[in-house]
């Protein structure tokens, strides 16, 4: 593999060693542990005006430049990975004039009157948002080498995504009224679904080479997949089993390594640990709850227990916590802290928080 160091992680190369044992849930003095801090001695970033709220989203330049700044002004500590993604941009493909702009999202405007309609959705290569959300990416990889990595991007997962084309109280209507036809329009999505990953996949690595992929908040030598069912949070064990999980097969049976991002909800948790290619659960509190840590432990267990990894992001007054009660294998804790001093601390002391200085002192 063409492995690089990178300008903003010159030590890339000691961080790629911990990832690979990450992934291998091979015994390390420490959990992977992805902190930031912020640089004093860099100038904040100012990013420019545009006329209209759509240009932050889909101007090239604009997405370059918010994209760096979080590069920029931040040191990178511990396994923290030097990529940017071409995120919410991505979720404009295929959804024709359905669309609003917001300054901190884009929202997909309900198109669909019944399940029994064809999707409407219209990915593909004659599909303008394509071919601008392409502009992005290619604007990305020009600047990317020995800089930073760039991410594939995707739109929503196909669960997710028809929830928001039908809207979201038809759509619950539909889970438990017409599961039947439920399950036709989400193998109807599937072959274009899987053109437009194969898309821009196809242009990441033909300019970016063989150098891994980042895939959520971790990395990976292989290519890993990102997936989600948002939806799922209002719906039974049964119906996740019975609608979702044939979703996540046709993805597990094209890629080995899913990474799964549960935002809010645990009751799905047994029927994801079944699958072979749920390789990393990221658990995202929802508004309610207290963020990550011990309010958690039991669910963190849970996935440890199965011999899956963990990604979290935890406020920095729960990261010793969670260093002591959890194992190391195949833990991820992103964080992020005032100083570059603190984020060196932290480091350190999650090998002791592991007991490991101990281990080395042991004859």
């Amino acid at each position: 593999m063409l492995f690089q160091d990178y300008c903003y992680k010159p030590d890339w190369a000691s961080a790629r060693s911990r990832w690979d044992a990450y992934w291998a849930m091979e015994a390390t003095d420490r959990p992977c542990i992805s902190v930031r801090a912020p640089r004093s001695e860099v100038e904040k970033i100012q990013l420019p005006e545009l006329k209209r709220v759509e240009e932050k989203w889909m101007n090239p330049d604009y997405q370059l430049a918010k994209a760096l700044k979080p590069l920029k002004e931040n040191y990178l500590g511990g396994e923290t990975v030097p990529s940017v993604y071409v995120c919410m941009a991505a979720t404009t493909t295929g959804c024709d004039g359905h669309l609003v702009f917001y300054e901190n999202c884009i929202d997909i405007i309900p198109s669909m009157t019944s399940i029994e309609q064809p999707v409407a959705w219209h990915p593909g290569p004659q599909d303008p948002w394509r071919r601008k959300v392409d502009a992005i990416l290619n604007r990305f990889l020009d600047e990317a080498p020995g800089r930073f990595i760039v991410t594939c991007p995707a739109q929503y997962p196909n669960i997710d995504l028809l929830y928001m084309l039908r809207g979201n109280a038809d759509m619950l209507l539909d889970f438990a009224l017409h599961p039947e036809e439920c399950r036709k329009r989400l193998v109807e999505m599937r072959e274009a679904s899987e053109e437009q990953r194969h898309h821009f996949r196809t242009l990441v690595d033909s300019r970016q080479g063989d150098i891994g992929y980042p895939c959520g908040g971790v990395w990976c030598r292989q290519y890993a997949m990102e997936s989600q069912a948002d939806c799922a949070a209002n719906i039974s064990p049964e119906m996740f089993t019975e609608l979702f999980v044939p979703e996540l097969d046709f993805l597990g049976e094209r890629c080995e390594r899913i990474w799964f991002h549960t935002c809010g909800y645990k009751q799905h948790l047994e029927s994801c640990l079944s699958r072979p290619y749920m390789r990393v659960i990221q658990y995202a509190p929802n508004a309610k709850e207290p963020a990550n840590g011990p309010a958690h432990l039991d669910f963190y267990r849970r996935v440890q227990q199965a011999g899956r990894c963990l990604d979290l992001s935890v406020p920095a007054a729960n990261v010793e916590f969670l260093v002591r009660h959890l194992r190391p294998e195949g833990l991820h804790i992103a964080v992020n802290v005032e100083t570059i001093v603190k984020a060196e601390e932290l480091l350190e002391n999650a090998v002791k928080w592991c007991g490991s200085d101990i281990h080395r002192s042991l004859p």
